[in-house]
């Protein structure tokens, strides 16, 4: 059985609460599933034999925690990046997501596009608008300083798949 694995860089604890909130309100407001602060360093399929837990280590081992620049709020179509919070490129995100997939045995076709999510669900236009006005975000950078290995499900459309991930490892910068 194939398992997706998904890596994620998580906000220090005041960044991670300021985040929170804002996903939290959000997430009582339109009925949605509340989750974890994050940016999604890479994901793909593992093999049963490989270690997800390995492959963060070796890709995490001589880094500290740093900071993301925001650069605007976003909306898509897409369910996982309704509205979201898009930051700058980083060479040190790059370089961990790099060496990800560069280790896995079956690397996928992940592009690193670093943002984080405040909302997953199918909002309108009109909302997401309102959104984008409602929202304001009082942070040019976020500090991250945590790692962690997350079993997914292949798809994210719905609640349930968001409520079905499960946490394998954790690692602090």
């Amino acid at each position: 059985m194939k398992t997706k694995v998904s890596f994620w860089l998580i906000p220090s604890d005041e960044d991670r609460a300021y985040f929170q909130e804002i996903i939290n309100i959000l997430a009582q407001e339109y009925d949605a599933p509340a989750f974890t602060p994050h940016v999604t360093i890479y994901s793909g399929e593992y093999a049963p034999e490989e270690s997800p837990t390995a492959l963060l280590e070796k890709a995490t081992q001589q880094v500290q925690g740093f900071n993301l620049r925001v650069d605007k709020l976003l909306y898509t179509e897409e369910y996982t990046k309704s509205f979201f919070v898009q930051f700058h490129p980083s060479s040190i995100l790059s370089q961990i997501s790099e060496t990800l997939q560069n280790s896995s045995q079956k690397p996928s076709e992940f592009a690193l596009n670093p943002h984080l999510s405040l909302i997953y669900k199918h909002l309108n236009e009109l909302i997401k608008q309102g959104l984008m006005t409602r929202v304001n975000l009082q942070k040019t950078e976020v500090f991250f300083d945590e790692v962690q290995a997350i079993a997914t499900s292949d798809t994210v459309q719905n609640r349930e798949d968001v409520e079905s991930w499960k946490v394998i490892y954790t690692r602090k910068l």
